[in-house]
């Protein structure tokens, strides 16, 4: 049984779920065996990773919460577009959505919920991991439609300004986000500074 759980880590990059070991046909029961026996390490309820794997939050955090998007400040660090770290994980989720179980570091932003998805993007993390995050164009409109979400404007004035300037955005993309976000305004105020 061992080689089988050593097997599905090696498969899934050091981290697997509860689901992902009852489907190799290995029983919960024997999971505290494997804790035990130096095997794998809990993260969090139904999440294992193997011992000699560092935690990976950003990763770990989505698996525990598919309908949160990494924003803002996160996802202008994600992408590469950023040179601080954040000192907070900005998530957007929809409206309604429970956030008590979220960790303390975490800073939650509201949207409708047929809003959630528009312009969501797979980055890798840091360690290499899969992880959704809102693509530049809706980056770049969120910042827009909400400068008092504590982003530091500094950043992301050189932030706006270089994506453009530098043809790093899709134009025709940004405009039909802030058409649905309903932040024209404010983009037209920012492409007449830039331009």
């Amino acid at each position: 049984m061992e080689e089988k759980i050593k097997e599905l880590l090696k498969q899934n990059n050091g981290i697997i779920t509860t689901k992902q070991i009852e489907e190799i046909g290995i029983s919960r029961v024997h999971i505290k065996q494997f804790i035990e026996s130096g095997t794998i390490e809990r993260v969090k309820k139904g999440i294992y990773i193997s011992r000699d794997m560092l935690e990976d939050e950003f990763y770990i955090f989505q698996l525990k919460n598919k309908n949160a998007i990494f924003s803002y400040n996160t996802a202008m660090y994600l992408f590469r577009a950023s040179e601080r770290t954040p000192d907070k994980i900005d998530v957007t989720v929809y409206s309604g959505y429970n956030v008590q179980r979220f960790p303390n570091n975490m800073k939650v932003h509201y949207v409708k919920k047929n809003l959630l998805n528009l312009g969501v993007a797979i980055v890798n993390s840091p360690s290499g991991f899969k992880v959704k995050v809102y693509n530049m164009e809706r980056t770049i409109c969120d910042i827009l439609k909400d400068r008092n979400t504590g982003v530091d404007k500094e950043q992301t004035n050189k932030f706006i300004r270089n994506m453009i300037v530098h043809n790093q955005v899709d134009l025709n993309k940004i405009w039909e986000y802030a058409k649905e976000l309903k932040c024209t305004k404010q983009l037209e105020t920012v492409m007449e500074w830039i331009i």
